[in-house]
């Protein structure tokens, strides 16, 4: 039996990801679907496959897939475009979105153009974890964070083989569920240039959770003030964090939706 998937293709600093209804679609074998459909060549293309669902009465939920299949608890980019198509698609008139991840319960505050176009949101991230101690893994020195899913963060000058030390780190045995890798490197105290190797996508244009970790390292350093601009080869996004342990950190970013299409199911 044929069955007719109907999806939406969004980006946010291109991150892109193929966007689903699960309330539409209850039953489908998403982590399958991210494997097959998230190849550039032979699929639609993309980091993987985000789904979207109301939770309650108050608020929804979203599911992300990398493109092996395997799940993250957060996407900082895919919220925006979550909370964005959430908008459009008239699930809501809300402008302040409370979104169930799997890092926890996050605010989503969608931003508008003059026309009220939603073309981004401010995302209230939860209080990051961040260390100012530096470890050694897999012969790397960094330091360990974490946005409610893991990341090491790398401060380099120079050109650092990313390509290479990005999956020896991801799946060291210092992390049992794998880690995001950042290399950074601040440009002044309000700039970092950071590049990403995120688990189980690889080498990718942006991530949110990594820029809010790297900014939250680089302000614990002492190496940067908040505002912090996080510079990566998508685009920009912006870090707020005061640096104090009891506070919420805030990031701030663009959303696009690229196009809707169908797909059939066999």
């Amino acid at each position: 039996m044929t069955e007719i998937l109907h999806f939406t293709k969004m980006e946010a600093l291109g991150n892109d990801y193929i966007y689903i209804d699960r309330d539409r679609y209850p039953s489908l074998d998403y982590p399958a679907l991210a494997r097959r459909y998230s190849d550039r060549h032979t699929g639609i293309g993309g980091d993987g496959v985000v789904t979207y669902s109301r939770h309650d009465a108050e608020s929804f939920e979203m599911h992300i897939y990398n493109k092996d299949g395997s799940e993250a608890e957060m996407c900082g980019n895919a919220i925006r475009c979550v909370a964005k198509l959430l908008h459009e698609e008239g699930r809501t008139e809300a402008t302040s979105l409370r979104i169930h991840t799997g890092a926890g319960l996050l605010t989503v505050d969608l931003l508008f153009d003059k026309e009220k176009e939603v073309t981004g949101a401010r995302v209230e991230m939860g209080i990051p974890e961040v260390t100012a101690t530096p470890e050694t893994i897999e012969g790397v020195e960094g330091y360990v964070a974490s946005m409610g899913n893991p990341h090491f963060v790398i401060l380099s000058q120079g050109d650092f083989p990313l390509e290479t030390k990005g999956p020896m780190l991801e799946q060291s045995r210092r992390f049992p569920e794998g880690t995001n890798v950042e290399v950074i490197r601040p440009i002044d105290r309000h700039t970092l240039k950071m590049r990403v190797w995120e688990r189980g996508s690889g080498l990718t244009r942006a991530c949110g959770t990594g820029a809010c970790a790297s900014a939250a390292v680089a302000i614990r350093l002492g190496l940067a003030l908040s505002p912090v601009c996080v510079r990566m080869p998508g685009g920009d996004l912006t870090i707020e964090w005061s640096g104090e342990e009891t506070r919420s950190l805030y990031m701030t970013g663009p959303a696009t939706r690229v196009f809707d299409g169908t797909l059939q199911l066999r």
